[in-house]
């Protein structure tokens, strides 16, 4: 069972926690109040989820979030207000999401994304990019969400692995690809042109393209893309997208 870790100060959104939690039954799970008592249930155990105030007691400006971070889990924050430096802090920090805590039944919507993010385990996403850089973004805004992810350099790659994984969800590609030497050149535009080809009726695809309204999404589009993303699109943007497509 998911082990879930839940750092609350208020006792009525504890009580919810609780109620809700024991209804679902899907999470083992632990509620501590302050950053100290966090610190001494994250050493005895090892948690899949946590979600965290982002003010403590004794942590009030998000220590509480830099803690979680070094134990490797990505935490939902409750927080009293969403301004420009949460959103800023929300592109670097590993959060997957910032909730306000002024409405209790927020308490059934971070259930329903805890759930969400024990479903994503079972997705894969395929990642078609000639640099590892992007490659890496991407990965690492996939695994925030828990997403299984393959990252491959070229279209050869990208199409072997879709002959041999029948789990990949999705394939997010982009037009310039690594080329392979001695081999035909393929680009994402052909790449994805085979691949539909290949009748993979459960996979989606959204490509990243340079500007808006282009001819690069238009070619896309033709080719049988299911959606598109623009650089430089936010991570906010970028999860909209993700599940639109994986619904």
């Amino acid at each position: 069972m998911s082990k879930l870790l839940i750092v609350e100060e208020s006792n009525i959104l504890c009580g919810i926690f609780k109620k809700l939690l024991d209804e679902d039954g899907g999470f083992e799970y632990d509620i501590v109040k302050t950053y100290k008592d966090a610190q001494e249930y994250l050493s005895q155990n090892r948690y899949q989820f946590s979600v965290v105030s982002r003010t403590l007691p004794d942590a009030n400006d998000g220590e509480i979030i830099a803690l979680v971070n070094k134990h490797n889990i990505s935490p939902i924050v409750y927080t009293t207000n969403i301004n420009e430096e949460i959103i800023e802090s929300f592109e670097s920090a590993n959060v997957v999401e910032y909730i306000l805590r002024n409405r209790h039944d927020n308490v059934k919507y971070v259930v329903s994304r805890l759930n969400m993010l024990k479903e994503n385990m079972q997705k894969t996403v395929l990642v078609v990019h000639k640099s590892e850089i992007e490659r890496r973004y991407i990965r690492q805004n996939l695994a925030l969400h828990n997403f299984k992810v393959i990252m491959v350099e070229n279209a050869y790659e990208a199409i072997q692995k879709l002959e041999v994984d029948d789990s990949i969800n999705l394939m997010i590609v982009n037009k310039e690809l690594l080329q392979v030497n001695g081999l035909e050149k393929i680009d994402g535009l052909e790449l994805v042109r085979r691949v539909r080809k290949m009748k993979l009726d459960r996979l989606k695809i959204i490509a990243l393209a340079e500007k808006s309204n282009s001819y690069e999404t238009s070619f896309f589009l033709n080719e049988g893309v299911n959606d598109y993303l623009i650089y430089q699109y936010s991570r906010d943007e970028f999860y909209i997208r993700i599940y639109q497509n994986l619904k």
